[in-house]
């Protein structure tokens, strides 16, 4: 019994230490705003776990560490993000009443005397100091005893430093965010602490996704999408919750607390993208000037952003959206794209008006990491592209279908880099927001030649990578060959991996008719969760021929669903072996000389040879050093690699590229480590969320709550 009682502490100790472990670690829960227009500077609030002390942020993207473009300068910390000490609560509230009066009182002068000079007729708003007549007026009016100073707040929480010389809009914020009543206003313990940071955005910086991180004396968080756009942006302004509802219609308590100064929010001016958060039971509407003949293409970045959370269910901001005419109808709405949970709307604006958008959760919650981006405007949007990609070094012109493109057809680019899929962000000129994905190959390719049906199918010669639609929801695509026994064949089919909406579904059928293998889902989607997609719906066979004789492929939609833009490529051809590798974290901070890294694998076709790891030699002049290098043949449990430092690492974050080789048919290939995190969605399945960079450096020795 004695050794069983032991034995249990030992676990529960194990397993304690885990956790505790876990929560030092720094994490981010949000950034918001998760994203700002090209040629901007602007502040962002990061909440997340054990951030507060924050020393560095770091921003990757596609041109490394340090080349993206965008920089940013952490301006301040906070323990906590909301006030939940009476004493602290006296002494905010008449902070903020303080400047709500003077701000009120010289709105009046500046009424009276709007002709004069408006600089030399005002009031000037005193800053609230530690040892001014302000500050002491302020405790003693509030209580006799000792309570925190004014300066101490305006430090501890976001935004009250505004208050030293406020605008309308400042006090409008700070009201809604700390005093305003609202269900559920503690936010969770994993999103307590914050960080303010100053983002700059270089005006010639490429568009599109960052990583952003945080350094931290405990480590160094994982990284968090930021986003680089092409057009002006607004945070949202509470209250927003009914269409263009001003102060003074409130509910009184509303309108005795709230400035009065506040403004009715005007329409917006197109294009926009409009940032904000949906909080416990919030709805937030947003009016817009169009004008007859617009094209919009009304996008939300929602999931997108903040891919998982660990502790809700479908575990993301499921985002649903509506549209309203100036009559207050109801034109459209959506809670998804396709298989995409992020919403889209593609309008065509039949008069001049001021329209109304609706943003909610769709099943409605609500909670500070439900950030979103909202883009309206006339951007290009496919829906369209025939076929998904080509041969590795051919030209390849593909069609395209869709709203507001500036081309029908466009070419892939296929000549550099080794094969995969690929991301074409720009079209002419023309940003993309939502860009093409495509894949590219090393085997002969076609096009589907109609009719294939089941009575008459396509005669094809293997291998081959045949791209085709299913063009209505009844489209059968067959296709045939010969075959001989026991030859081993894979039947790939690439859909919804390349951005189509259709869900596929294969079946292999001998020269008798009988069906000899099918599959309608992914088969090793039981395996790794790669990337974002929820549903590996497209279907994977890898079979041995059991005789001589003529075999058909039939391929069609699993959900009886068709039309032009559901294309598929489907390779037929011996196994292709191949491997894909991935560490984990994708974020490494050095307290100790050596660190672990977790090795994932991902065998392909059928590949089970040895895999040997190493680093680039730019990063053993670095000063790193990898040990464990090797994956053992067959080899498809995580594995732990170490990663260590020599002296003439600099202690400067560092980008390190780990490459994994092995030796295929006589021949080796080479791949890039692709780094990752782990993340959870709700409470139980696991995804690993690649990174756009491996990022390793050593924590700051200084850091603190507080910062200039």
């Amino acid at each position: 019994m004695r050794f069983f009682f032991t034995l249990n502490l030992v676990v529960v100790f194990l397993i304690s230490s885990s956790v505790v472990a876990q929560q030092r670690e720094p994490k981010i829960g949000y950034v918001y705003p998760a994203g700002g227009q090209k040629g901007t500077t602007f502040e962002v609030l990061i909440g997340g776990r054990q951030i507060a002390r924050s020393s560095a942020i770091l921003i990757s993207g596609s041109g490394g560490l340090g080349n993206s473009g965008v920089r940013g300068r952490i301006v301040q910390g906070y323990p906590a993000m909301f006030i939940n000490n009476s004493d602290e609560s006296k002494v905010a509230r008449q902070i903020y009443n303080d400047a709500k009066k003077q701000l009120e009182e010289n709105h009046s002068t500046a009424k009276r005397n709007e002709r004069k000079e408006e600089r030399k007729e005002q009031k000037p708003i005193p800053k609230l100091q530690k040892n001014n007549d302000q500050t002491k007026n302020t405790a003693q009016s509030v209580d006799e005893t000792a309570l925190p100073s004014p300066e101490t707040i305006m430090k501890r929480f976001p935004f009250f430093s505004r208050l030293a010389q406020p605008t309308p809009d400042d006090l409008q914020l700070i009201f809604y965010e700390f005093f305003a009543p609202r269900i559920d206003r503690k936010p969770k313990e994993t999103l307590n602490q914050g960080v303010l940071v100053e983002i700059t955005i270089d005006p010639n910086a490429e568009p599109g996704n960052r990583d952003l991180r945080l350094v931290t004396s405990n480590g160094i968080s994982p990284p968090v999408r930021f986003m680089v756009g092409t057009i002006p942006e607004i945070n949202e302004l509470e209250p927003n919750d009914t269409a263009n509802q001003p102060l003074n219609s409130l509910e009184l308590w509303k309108r005795r607390e709230a400035p009065k100064t506040i403004r009715q929010l005007e329409p917006l001016d197109l294009p926009i993208v409009i940032n904000g958060r949906v909080r416990a039971a919030d709805v937030d509407r947003f009016q817009f000037k169009a004008q007859a003949g617009q094209h919009l293409v009304i996008g939300v970045r929602a999931r997108y952003l903040i891919p998982y959370l660990a502790d809700a269910v479908p575990g993301w901001f499921q985002a649903a959206i509506a549209l309203y005419s100036p009559d207050g109808q109801k034109m459209d709405d959506a809670a998804s794209f396709r298989f995409d949970p992020d919403p889209i709307l593609c309008v065509d604006i039949p008069k001049n008006g001021v329209y109304t958008l609706e943003i909610q959760d769709s099943i409605f919650r609500g909670r500070d990491d439900f950030v979103y981006r909202i883009s309206i405007d006339e951007s290009p949007l496919m829906t369209s592209v025939f076929p998904l990609g080509g041969r590795h070094g051919a030209a390849v012109k593909t069609k395209l279908d869709g709203h507001n493109l500036p081309e029908k057809e466009t070419v892939l680019d296929t000549s550099s880099g080794e094969p995969g899929i690929r991301e074409k962000s720009f079209l002419g000129n023309q940003w993309l927001p939502y860009p093409i994905r495509y894949a590219v190959d090393e085997l002969p390719e076609q096009l589907e030649s109609e009719p294939n049906h089941p009575e008459k199918p396509e005669k094809v010669t293997l291998p081959i990578i045949i791209n085709g639609q299913i063009s209505e929801k009844t489209d059968l695509d067959c296709f045939s060959f010969e075959g001989k026994k026991g030859t081993r064949l894979v039947l790939d089919v690439a859909a919804r991996s390349l951005d189509s909406p259709l869900d596929a579904s294969i079946e292999l059928i001998d020269a008798t008719g009988n069906v000899i293998a099918s599959n309608d889902d992914r088969a090793d989607s039981k395996g790794l969760n790669i990337g974002l997609e929820t549903h590996h719906a497209d279907p994977y066979l890898n079979v041995e021929l059991p005789a001589d004789g003529v075999y058909t492929v039939r391929l069609f939609s699993a959900t009886q669903h068709g039309d032009p833009p559901f294309a598929y490529r489907l390779r037929i051809s011996a196994p292709q072996e191949d491997f894909a590798v991935y560490c984990e974290p994708a974020s490494l901070c050095f307290n100790d000389k050596i660190q672990s890294l977790k090795i994932h694998v991902l065998r392909k076709d059928g590949f089970n040879g040895e895999i040997h790891l190493r680093l680039a030699e730019s990063c053993k002049r670095a000063g790193f050093q990898l040990e464990n290098e090797r994956i053992p043949a067959g080899a498809t449990e995580e594995i732990t690699a170490k990663l260590s430092l020599l002296p003439q690492y600099n202690g400067k974050p560092t980008e390190v590229i780990l490459e994994a080789v092995a030796t295929i048919n006589g021949k080796e290939k080479c791949h890039q480590v692709i780094p990752v995190d782990d993340f959870e969605q709700a409470f139980i399945y696991h995804h690993f969320v690649p990174a756009t960079s491996f990022i390793v450096t050593k924590p700051s020795s200084r850091a603190g709550f507080f910062r200039k």
